[in-house]
């Protein structure tokens, strides 16, 4: 009787969820963390800046955020920071801990998810890790300035076209100021036109799940 109560609750489970939800365990177990979990806009006053076009933290699947990562365009990852734009619990950036940059970076303009990702950092362990430093900033992505040297930007629909166009505006003026390689990654983007309209900016790859842009200045 229990093993045709188990099948009967099978039948009714959608295994790719199930999948799904092993994955994130298996994630969170094997590096001593917790990045699962969709988390809602916070209040007012648990962030930094406007919550307007600001969208529902999601972790995202860390085998599309490793196939992301192997089709960036760099000759050597080591010479890169990488910044999660919308960084939430950290999930991706301790995929990113996997890959030999410099410094990994995550902007969080919610004080709670900054404050879990302090505390998943502290946590982190995994013997696949090859990065620098890891490190959450709690600021807003619309008025972030970015550090000098060469950078991967990545972001999971963090927020609506709005803010991406001041943090884009932001970025150029940065560009400005100290020409450099720069890449955009964007997972599942739901903006990534306004990216696209850039004259700074060219695309590099596209497919289902990731667009991939970079520009193109003379300090590239």
């Amino acid at each position: 009787m229990p093993s045709d109560f188990i099948r009967g609750i099978l039948k009714r489970v959608d295994p790719r969820l199930l999948w799904r939800d092993l994955e994130d365990w298996g994630f969170d177990r094997s590096r001593r963390v917790r990045t699962s979990g969709n988390e809602h806009t916070p209040a007012p006053e648990r962030a930094v800046g406007e919550l307007r076009d600001s969208h529902i933290y999601g972790p995202v699947r860390v085998p599309n955020a490793h196939a992301a990562l192997r089709a960036l365009p760099l000759k050597d990852i080591s010479e890169y920071t990488f910044i999660d734009i919308g960084s939430g619990k950290g999930r991706m950036l301790f995929v990113a801990a996997e890959y030999p940059f410099r410094r990994v970076l995550g902007v969080e303009f919610g004080t709670d998810l900054h404050n879990l990702a302090n505390e998943n950092i502290a946590r982190y362990r995994h013997p696949k890790r090859r990065s620098g430093p890891i490190e959450s900033l709690n600021e807003n992505a619309a008025t972030f300035e970015f550090p000098p040297g060469r950078l991967v930007l990545y972001m999971f629909n963090p927020f609506g076209p709005e803010i991406l166009g001041r943090m884009l505006d932001n970025l150029e003026r940065s560009l400005e100021h100290d020409p450099r390689h720069v890449v955009v990654l964007m997972i599942w983007p739901d903006h990534s036109d306004v990216v696209a309209r850039r004259p700074w900016l060219r695309e590099v790859s596209r497919t289902r799940r990731y667009h991939v842009f970079e520009t193109f200045t003379a300090g590239g």
